[in-house]
């Protein structure tokens, strides 16, 4: 079968199945459409009027009004570069290297490369997707303020899409290649030294900045002195600056400068694209197979091995045999952590995740501490308990809500085995919460350290995050049970789905009452704001707002589990 063929094929079963999914979901929950809907649409309202009002003050400031304006800009679109490059690597080695429809269309009289270049456009359509989405109200804005034409807009969706092809091929790239080392049992010690390593020397190189290291206040007003640390995002090697480029030059009326760094754009992406196909496309199927027959082998070596030295217990089991628990439950937490350990795209992006934390500690050093005040103390601790918290909410929405959905259609063996569904959930909620809240709360301790945050709001801000902690995983596990997708092996693709959606959003308007409530005593000390709330009516809502957001997701799942057959 030719590949023209194979793709008209792919594209008509796609869109004959996009209707059909979302008039299912329509019938299981017309409410949850509705809650989505209203989200994406107050999103859209709420960005365009966030950027709207931030592009205009920073383009009536004078002098260096626009240059900061347009340093935002090449920022935004270098931050999206990045990040689309970790997407594409993590998305990219589940479609394909951890998808049955991947081993099946392999079956196909089809060539490997064309396989290769279908998922690679269906990875590509997954991770790309939230930028136009997350960027719409931003442009919408930056248009809005340089009054543009209406064709701006249409130029500028054309020029996203070289730009997302990019950093899908250099993720592509990157994971063919590397899924032949990852086969490896050796390469997650190596790694996991490695991050062990960085971590003890973040720990003891990295101190936080000192009085004498802080600039005067004449230092810190220049212009170069605020962008220095933004120079990279200019550089003209990235195609990020390209479109940046792109869309200063067309705002301007700059046509041949946003053409001219438009069709840079689309002549790497059409280079890049032609090179996949044609290289990476020829290594994919030998990549695939490493991947496919390591595991197998590796448990052929281990029975062999298990044979003649006779039965000998793990690590994993000997730390966890002294914990208060029962047998199935001990066995459940084993399975879920080797479950873990073994999916390359789990642990993968576990550890870009925790990269990123550290760097944003390091980054701690950075905020302007000659700003000593106890209203920016309070403003500066609130918005590091925000990151925090946000970060929380990513870990339990993206590693916590696939939980019950991973168990598929295994789940039945669960159903006759010696221990209840119900506990089955505690289980995963306990795991959970035991492991999210020793990251966040060592992050909140870490990140005050360096802000040089008092003890006793050190660890009031600790307890909050472990108070955030222990509600946002009974969310994650409480709707994971009640919008489970069995059919689904891959974690991103689960999370893609309603359920994930429906748990970040209450994730969100949770951390947004729960912060907003936290500030209140703090606020009243520093300003002359007369708020409404007094302190221990705030602190009473807290505890309520938090219970109930764990205790109704939970408790629903809970009584799920009665009813579910197998």
């Amino acid at each position: 079968m030719s590949t023209p063929r194979f793709f008209l094929l792919m594209l008509r079963a796609l869109l004959r199945s996009v209707p059909a999914r979302f008039r299912a979901a329509q019938r299981k929950s017309r409410l949850l459409l509705f809650v989505l809907g209203s989200f994406i649409a107050g999103y859209l309202v709420l960005g365009y009027a966030l950027f709207w009002l931030g592009l205009t003050k920073l383009h009536q400031f004078p002098l260096i009004g626009s240059l900061l304006s347009q340093r935002i800009l090449f920022l935004i679109f270098g931050f999206f570069f990045v990040m689309l490059i970790f997407s594409n690597l993590i998305i990219g080695y589940s479609t394909l290297f951890r998808n049955r429809e991947t081993a099946w269309l392999l079956t196909l009289p089809v060539s490997h490369r064309a396989v290769y270049l279908w998922k690679f456009f269906e990875s590509l359509f997954v991770s790309s997707w939230a930028l136009m989405f997350l960027s719409a109200p931003m442009m919408l804005a930056y248009g809005e303020t340089h009054a543009v034409s209406p064709v701006f807009y249409v130029k500028v969706l054309a020029a996203y899409v070289p730009f997302v092809v990019i950093p899908a091929l250099i993720g592509s790239c990157v994971i063919v290649f590397l899924a032949r080392v990852l086969a490896r049992a050796w390469v997650k010690k190596a790694l996991i030294a490695a991050a062990g390593a960085m971590i003890l020397a973040v720990i003891f190189a990295v101190k936080p900045v000192a009085d004498t290291e802080l600039k005067s206040p004449r230092d810190t007003v220049t212009f170069d002195q605020l962008l220095k640390h933004t120079r990279v995002s200019v550089s003209p090697l990235l195609p990020s600056a390209w479109l940046a480029q792109s869309v200063t030059g067309w705002s301007q009326g700059l046509g041949r400068q946003g053409t001219f760094f438009f069709l840079v754009l689309l002549s790497n992406a059409t280079m890049g694209a032609l090179a996949g196909y044609e290289v990476i496309g020829r290594f994919f199927y030998g990549s695939w197979t490493i991947t496919a027959s390591s595991r197998a082998e590796r448990f052929q070596q281990r029975a062999e091995a298990g044979r003649k030295r006779g039965e000998r217990v793990s690590m994993l089991d000997r730390a966890i045999r002294f914990l208060p628990m029962s047998k199935p439950v001990r066995a459940l937490v084993i399975k879920d952590v080797r479950v873990f350990w073994r999916d390359p795209a789990q642990w993968t992006q576990f550890a870009i995740f925790f990269g990123l934390l550290c760097i944003y500690v390091l980054n701690l050093r950075n905020v302007a501490l000659n700003f000593r005040s106890d209203f920016w103390d309070t403003i500066i601790s609130h918005l590091n308990l925000g990151a925090s918290s946000l970060t929380l909410s990513t870990l339990t929405t993206r590693f916590v809500f696939p939980q019950f959905s991973l168990e598929g259609r295994r789940l039945w063996i669960l159903g006759p085995a010696p221990i209840d569904l119900r506990k089955v959930l505690l289980q995963k909620y306990w795991l959970s919460f035991a492991v999210s809240t020793t990251i966040t709360v060592g992050l909140m301790v870490a990140s005050s350290l360096m802000l040089h945050l008092p003890a006793e709001k050190l660890l009031l801000f600790a307890a909050q995050i472990a108070v955030m902690s222990a509600t946002l995983c009974g969310v994650a596990v409480g709707l994971g049970a009640l919008f489970p997708n069995l059919k689904e092996d891959n974690p991103s693709k689960i999370v893609s789905g309603f359920g994930g959606t429906f748990c970040l959003v209450v994730s969100f308007i949770y951390i947004t009452c729960f912060i907003a409530l936290s500030m209140i005593p703090t606020l009243r000390r520093v300003t002359t704001i007369n708020l409404l709330l007094s302190d221990g009516t705030a602190l009473l809502l807290e505890a309520v707002l938090s219970a109930g957001v764990l205790l109704i997701p939970m408790l629903s799942a809970m009584r799920r589990m009665k009813s579910l057959e197998f």
